[in-house]
């Protein structure tokens, strides 16, 4: 089993859309963008350290007016 620095969680409001896990904090930071791109709503998401637990980027898409 292969343990990544960062795990990436992608939400729409308190529900959880998808996540994505990997060794580069920025590579998931545009993973999490795209993938927003085509969802609606209130998207946002986070990427945490997996070692510290602590956030290290995070992100929220601002609905349409």
């Amino acid at each position: 089993m292969t343990t990544y620095l960062y795990t990436a969680k992608l939400y729409i409001g308190q529900g959880l859309v998808g996540s994505q896990e990997g060794d580069d904090e920025t590579a998931l930071y545009e993973w999490m963008l795209t993938q927003a791109q085509s969802l609606l709503g209130d998207v946002h998401g986070e990427v945490v350290n997996n070692k510290t637990g602590k956030v290290v980027q995070r992100f929220r898409k601002s609905p349409p007016d």
